[in-house]
């Protein structure tokens, strides 16, 4: 039987959640980036922020990334989506499988409801995970990630699963034995 390492990545501009899962054990980051004033220090943030994301990621890991948030016209969209294919382009090429959820399937994993705000999720992670230290939303959305691929493989970390969170799990795509999910 093989070591399951599952890490799950909540990107941002600002401060990046990173959970890694490995044989049970969680260990959670966060990666901030300094502000930015133009296009250059913009473009040198994104590769930085995503240079040290990368870092946290075990060889062999299940890698599992919060999407975007197609709804969100304001918070530099695209240099959002420019990070996000930065970090996902760099695992493909590694050898990762990705499994990409969206935010609200992330949102209804973690607080039971798909429409839950960032506070919510935060609170219902730390609830769910009192031996870990939460910094922040960030870290808290990456758990959920991570703990949605945990479950994956068969080796959850939070528990029984609520309703909610069956459902969750069934509306992503996971990766099987015989492939890969990209």
């Amino acid at each position: 039987m093989r070591l399951v390492i599952v890490v799950g990545l909540d990107l941002s501009l600002a401060s990046t959640g990173v959970a890694v899962v490995r044989a049970g054990h969680v260990f959670l980051h966060r990666v901030d980036a300094a502000a930015d004033d133009d296009a250059l220090q913009s473009w040198r943030r994104i590769k930085s922020t995503a240079s040290r994301t990368l870092g946290h990621v075990p060889a062999g890991a299940l890698v599992v990334l919060e999407g975007p948030s197609w709804g969100s016209r304001f918070g530099k969209p695209d240099e959002r989506h420019a990070q996000r294919w930065i970090v996902r382009g760099t695992l493909l090429e590694r050898g990762h499988e990705v499994v990409v959820v969206s935010p609200r399937t992330r949102a209804k994993y973690a607080a039971d409801d798909g429409n839950a705000k960032k506070r919510a999720v935060l609170a219902s992670m730390r609830a769910r995970h009192p031996g870990l230290t939460i910094r922040d939303h960030n870290v808290a959305d990456a758990l959920a990630l991570a703990a949605m691929g945990a479950r994956s493989f068969g080796s959850p970390i939070d528990g029984e699963p609520s309703k909610q969170q069956t459902e969750a799990m069934g509306a992503v795509s996971w990766p099987t034995n015989e492939g890969s999910a990209s």
